[in-house]
């Protein structure tokens, strides 16, 4: 799942819910964050159909347009990524896959602070029919908030990757999500979200023995609108066939230009039983080219962990082309160094990606 992009800092965007239902990021977009979209991201987009910039025209609304605004409140989106993969493994060995690593439809009704959402789609590995995330509470602009449901809980920052290091190492990955309670607070320059719930929500259901206690919390401060700093905490006690764990971290994200984006997070991880923590580090470096045309650098590493993990080095290599409005194209190269193995892998990522 490609989500909320946090390149967006550059653009003075430092909150997710800016353009997304979610106060986490990712998923539906609000109004707001489509017009956004055309406005200010694509390298080609049809002229704008009205001199009031806050009203999508009809290439970024929904369906293109199709019911004009008969739907009031109501959000509806259609999130479609069909994809390649080609895997180069050590020896010469070599597979790919072809799937659609989302084809969803999303749905979210705000009426003042009363805020709902849920998305219905595809799962891209046994091809099932099922609900990511869905969610509803009460989430003014301003003040304290609350949410319950099935959601991803807030912690670090969310690239758009679910692959990097401290989303996927972390248990924080596109189908991670918890059943659980989210409670916020907002201001101009602070957002706290904590979370609590009996476990992500997939072991729940399938009874997997992974199944365990969850809490989160996560604090950010603006510093300024390109200027952003995150500490985050995690605790997940012990189940059936996972140790008691605590990862806390810290992140930070400046934007020096309108086209350059610099985002670090580094994570320490502590395992019951483990003789010592296991470090996370990831950075996410984005340059604009032209309008619409993004370079990406992504260095990563686990390291430590006393010997229980690999020590595993990455970079990502990619770029991400907005040609239209919500029509995206990407390209991602990965290099991933064991260095405990001593072996090397490589993955090609070929994404199209419509959002209607």
């Amino acid at each position: 799942m490609a989500f909320a992009e946090p390149h967006l800092l550059s653009r003075q965007y430092p909150r997710c819910a800016t353009c997304h239902m979610s106060p986490t990021g990712g998923g539906l977009l609000t109004e707001y964050g489509r017009s956004l979209s055309h406005v200010e991201l694509s390298t080609f987009s049809e002229p704008l159909a009205s001199h009031d910039e806050s009203a999508p025209p009809g290439e970024a609304a929904f369906l293109f347009g199709a019911f004009g605004r008969a739907l009031g409140p109501l959000q509806l989106g259609i999130d479609l990524r069909p994809s390649r993969l080609e895997f180069f493994f050590p020896g010469g060995f070599r597979s790919s896959r072809d799937l659609w690593m989302t084809a969803d439809f999303e749905a979210g009704l705000r009426v003042g602070p009363w805020a709902a959402s849920g998305s219905i789609g595809r799962e891209p590995i046994a091809g099932e029919i099922e609900s990511r995330e869905f969610w509803a509470g009460w989430l003014p602009e301003q003040g304290l908030g609350i949410r319950g449901g099935r959601l991803l809980p807030a912690y670090g920052v969310k690239f758009a990757d679910h692959t990097s290091f401290n989303r996927a190492y972390l248990g924080l990955a596109q189908n991670d999500q918890v059943l659980g309670v989210e409670a916020s607070y907002t201001s101009d320059r602070y957002l706290v979200q904590t979370t609590i719930g009996p476990g992500r929500a997939e072991s729940i259901a399938d009874d997997d023995g992974r199944q365990s206690f969850t809490a989160t919390a996560r604090v950010q401060a603006d510093l300024g609108s390109r200027v952003v700093v995150v500490g985050s905490g995690l605790y997940r006690d012990r189940s059936r066939v996972n140790p008691r764990q605590a990862i806390v971290g810290g992140a930070g994200g400046v934007a020096p230009t309108a086209r350059v984006t610099v985002w670090g997070q580094a994570d320490a991880v502590f395992d019951e039983g483990a003789d010592s923590p296991s470090f996370v580090l990831v950075n996410e470096t984005s340059v604009e080219i032209v309008r619409g045309l993004w370079l990406k650098a992504s260095p990563q590493a686990i390291v430590g962990g006393g010997g229980r993990v690999s020590d595993i080095v990455r970079l990502g290599l990619g770029t991400v082309f907005l040609p239209r409005t919500h029509w995206n194209i990407n390209v991602v190269y990965y290099l991933d160094r064991n260095r405990t193995s001593e072996t090397t892998t490589k993955i090609l990522l070929l994404q199209a990606h419509l959002y209607l």
